[in-house]
């Protein structure tokens, strides 16, 4: 069972999962890890939608990738909120948690949100997403991530 550390301040609580060193992975750059080159999510990242003529739900394609077992968000998002982060409902994520606020999603340019960065390869702060990981996100799953926050990450 991995420890929780509560840090509290006068105005604040932050709360960080005792993940350990960041592992670093010797990799070429034309080495495929799980079905996607290892520059990650975010490197050359494009904000456009990669097929605008299909819409992404959020009910139907975006919900289920997060309670997906194994290997979803839900385990340490649902209702406890770690690191503040609810994926309860919509509006609960478009909060974000303590570290991303609502930049978790910024519409309409998935590689400025947090989100899309955390579940990459190369997260800008933390861990990578699902903690609990691997299975991690694959490519295909990243990808309709990103086309719904390009389509405006409705609520639909």
């Amino acid at each position: 069972m991995k420890a929780l550390v509560l840090v509290l301040s006068a105005a604040t609580a932050c709360y960080r999962p005792d993940v350990g060193e960041a592992l670093t992975l010797a990799v070429d750059a034309s080495t495929e890890v799980d079905g996607g080159p290892t520059d990650g999510a975010i490197a050359g990242c494009d904000n456009s939608d990669s097929d605008p003529a299909t819409p992404v739900s959020f009910a139907n394609n975006v919900r289920p990738l997060l309670i997906k077992t194994p290997g979803g968000c839900i385990p340490c998002h649902l209702g406890r909120a770690s690191a503040g982060l609810d994926l309860s409902s919509y509006q609960a994520m478009r909060r974000g948690g303590i570290n991303s606020g609502a930049r978790i999603i910024v519409a309409n340019e998935p590689c400025n949100s947090i989100y899309l960065q955390k579940i990459g390869r190369t997260p800008p702060f933390g861990s990578r997403m699902p903690f609990n990981g691997p299975p991690y996100f694959s490519s295909a799953e990243r990808q309709i991530i990103h086309d719904w926050i390009a389509e405006g990450a409705l609520n639909n």
